[in-house]
This record gives structure tokens, C-alpha cells and sequence, in this order.
């Protein structure tokens, strides 16, 4: 009943003997669409979202796409078509158990031309599911879930469910305090932010300012703060945790009633960027 199952990426993939999964019922998630049939990739935030929310993360080859009629697709965005997509994996990049080799979902997508019903079948894509069922019927996570695959997209991806996987950054929950201490030279400060985390590891966001030299933004991950803090490289799941989950004004719970400390912080945040979800 089960032969036809993948482990893990590293295991060979074994001969599928499975019948065409049944029509997986419901609507796809809504969110922008990003599907096979856009160029564009989503960002490194999106690509984190995805990754932290999916159980199943599938490198597949689409060997079926066929329309479901408007009329039995609820909640269709104009201008979409939905598709039950077939593909086989070809490789898990996550995958908690195994997985059957043969897996189906819907996704809505653009038209082709004059409306006609875009050919998907040969495309190989990245895609985010939830745990899919014995025969194979699974979801999109959301509905930018199934991207265009490429041997960049993939490295990415996996750089990322593997930095997740460490459990090394905490999922940091908000600010608590602050202080400044002004240097020798004018314009020259150090300020210094205690982080809350969910599993209340001590984390410290420090924010160096030098006259002449650009900002430099350094986490501390112990109570001691000395030359061990680690300074925060963009793209990163420190700088995505930092980036979106602190506000971008200091509270005045945790100091923002300082005018020069919470300048301090607007400018680590600036200095930070945006958290970019499109």
C-alpha cells in the first residue's frame, strides 16, 4: 500500500504504482499570486514565511494540470482559473515521514491567452504543502506556495529549512528596554536593546555608531555583551526575525520616551530595512 513513498531527498525514489489521486476538494489558500506561470520570485522574507509554515517542502515535476469548471470553485479571484495539479517528487527538501511519490493540490493561476486554460504539464517546481494524505491529496500552504523551480530557488530554500532547523535564532517576541551611553567623541554612542524571545533566551540587539563609519547593528545571545556578538547579515533568519517582529517605533514601555534612544532605534530599524513579504 505504501511502496510507492518518499523519505527524504537522500533516499533513491522508488517506482510509483499509484492510481491518479481523487480531486482534493475545497479552495487553495488566497494570497498574491506567484505561480509557475509568473517569472518573478518572491522575496527572502516570503521564502522564510513559506519554509516556517509548510511541512512538506517538494521539489515536483507537474505531469498533469487539468481546469475545474468556475462554478465548482469556490472563492476563484476574477481573472484566475483554478487547476488540480498532478506531479511527481523528485526530491523532498522537508519532509517530517514519508510521502507518497504521486501528489495533487489546487492552484488558481492566470489564464493562458484569450483565456485558455495555461498547459503546466513538464514544469518542475518548488512547493510548500501541508502533510498530504495516504493517496496523495495535499494543499498549498498558501497562495504563492508553488514557485518555478531553478537550482538557485532550490539552494536557497534549502540554506534557509536548514538555518530553521538549528533552532539557533529564538523567534523573538518583542523589545523590553533600552539604554544609551554616549562615547568620548560627539556623535560617537552605543545603545543597547534587551529583546524578548519566546523561550526567554537572553538576546540584546546593540546598535555602535561611530563618526564617519556606517551603523553596525551586533546581537548578543548571552547576559555578558563583549566582542562575541554577532553582527546581523541581511537575508539572514537573525536579520528576518529582527527585521519582522520588532515595531519600528520604540515603545515607551521599553524606553521610546528617551528622544535620543528612540532616534537610536529608528535608525537600527531603517538601517535594518523593510520586511519585504511580496
Amino acid at each position: 500500500m505504501f511502496r510507492n513513498l518518499i523519505r527524504l531527498a537522500i533516499i533513491p525514489l522508488m517506482a510509483s504504482s499509484a492510481a491518479a489521486p481523487a480531486q482534493p476538494v475545497g479552495a487553495p489558500p488566497s494570497a498574491p499570486a506567484a505561480t509557475s506561470t509568473n517569472a518573478g520570485q518572491p522575496s527572502y522574507v516570503a521564502l522564510v514565511d513559506l519554509s516556517l509554515a509548510a511541512p512538506v517542502i517538494v521539489r515536483a515535476t507537474i505531469t498533469r494540470s487539468r481546469r475545474i469548471a468556475a462554478s465548482a470553485a469556490p472563492g476563484l479571484a476574477p481573472g484566475q482559473v483554478r487547476l488540480l495539479i498532478t506531479a511527481t517528487v523528485d526530491s523532498a527538501l522537508i519532509a517530517p515521514d514519508a510521502i507518497p511519490r504521486t501528489l495533487s493540490w489546487l492552484q488558481d493561476v492566470p489564464p493562458a491567452a484569450r483565456g485558455r486554460t495555461p498547459d503546466l504539464k513538464g514544469q518542475s517546481v518548488l512547493a510548500w504543502l501541508r502533510a498530504p494524505s495516504a493517496d496523495g491529496q495535499t494543499t498549498l500552504i498558501a497562495g504563492n506556495a508553488a514557485q518555478p523551480w531553478s537550482a538557485p530557488l532550490e539552494a536557497r530554500v534549502r540554506a534557509i529549512a536548514a538555518e530553521i532547523r538549528t533552532g539557533n535564532v529564538p523567534i523573538i517576541t518583542g523589545v523590553t528596554n533600552g539604554f544609551r551611553v554616549p562615547g568620548t567623541v560627539a556623535g560617537e554612542a552605543e545603545s543597547q536593546f534587551f529583546l524578548a524571545t519566546r523561550d526567554n533566551r537572553p538576546l540584546t540587539m546593540v546598535v555602535l555608531d561611530r563618526p564617519g563609519q556606517q551603523r553596525q547593528i551586533q546581537v548578543a545571545s548571552t547576559d555578558i555583551i563583549d566582542e562575541s556578538a554577532t553582527s546581523v547579515q541581511p537575508n539572514t533568519l537573525l536579520w528576518y526575525r529582527l527585521a519582522c517582529a520588532l515595531p519600528a517605533r520604540l515603545p515607551a514601555s521599553a524606553g521610546g520616551a528617551d528622544q535620543n534612544l528612540a532616534q537610536a532605534w529608528a535608525s537600527a530599524m531603517a538601517s535594518l530595512g523593510p520586511c519585504n513579504r511580496q
